[in-house]
């Protein structure tokens, strides 16, 4: 008895000792890399948030989210709650990034064509994007100001421009830089094709606002069939444990999980293919 009770002790320190090991190297490699990226990304939205303050967030939001589905629908639950936790800050930086974009491509035909008009009254193109930096509403106001801070120190106008492209992944400043770097190389009255593009891009967003209301129904369907039957699940799971306990206990139960997510990202990804119009 004195051996077994041993062997159990030994076992259980061995476990408990890789256990910390592995856990500290992967808790250190999400903190430096995942937390890291995010936190970059954030910053890039103009949103300062202190590493530990995310960290601490996602960490608590974690642990609510792990307990909370393993209540609900057990084990499977609790690996469900530890990968939403997990990657909730992500998923938040990637949400707040895109309504950003959305609203700095809102504000981007008005900006022009006060551009154009500050050209047309005399001034520098200099002086125009300050000017935006100055009254135009956010974001568009901050990333110019960003623009206007980096030729204040010397940098090229064009080339602020494109890192600024490059950091938004915008097509709409691309050809907004694309004008710009033509126009002030081969000459031509640059007021003129900033109102045209002004023109062109408030066009288009009437025509994607256009496709956004008619797709919007084939969206509803995507989220409907994805959330559809991790619902019913979850209510067969609370209504029927023992029956249901067979889908993450038995080899072939795992195997229809795996043909049934499958199935349903197949399903989610032929929608959003569909509805996903570009314009």
């Amino acid at each position: 008895m004195a051996v077994i009770v041993a062997a159990a002790f030994i076992t259980g320190l061995a476990a408990f000792r890789l256990t910390h090991i592995y856990g500290t190297t992967l808790f250190k490699v999400y903190e430096s890399r995942v937390l890291s990226n995010v936190e970059d990304n954030l910053k890039r939205s103009f949103v300062h948030a202190s590493p530990k303050f995310l960290l601490a967030v996602s960490l608590l939001g974690t642990l609510f989210a792990t307990v909370f589905f393993a209540l609900l629908i057990g084990p499977v639950g609790a690996v469900v709650g530890l990968v939403l936790g997990l990657s909730a800050p992500w998923v938040y930086q990637l949400i707040l990034r895109k309504r950003r974009l959305k609203m700095f491509v809102y504000q981007l035909p008005d900006a022009l064509s006060s551009l154009a008009a500050a050209m047309r009254a005399g001034g520098s193109l200099s002086k125009g994007i300050e000017m935006l930096a100055q009254r135009q509403p956010e974001p568009l106001s901050q990333e110019f100001a960003l623009v206007v801070a980096e030729n204040r120190i010397g940098r090229e106008l064009e080339q602020s421009l494109k890192d600024m492209q490059k950091r938004l992944d915008c097509q709409e400043l691309e050809l907004l830089t694309t004008a710009i770097v033509i126009a002030r190389g081969v000459g031509g009255n640059l007021a003129d094709t900033l109102e045209s593009l002004s023109d062109t891009l408030r066009e288009k967003a009437q025509v994607e606002g256009k496709i956004n209301a008619l797709t919007a129904m084939g969206r509803m369907q995507g989220w409907v069939i994805s959330l559809l039957p991790v619902g019913v699940g979850a209510v067969m799971f609370s209504l029927q444990p023992d029956k249901m306990s067979v889908l993450y206990t038995e080899v072939w139960g795992w195997v229809v999980m795996g043909v049934m997510v499958a199935m349903m990202a197949l399903a989610v990804w032929m929608i959003l293919k569909i509805v996903n119009i570009d314009v």
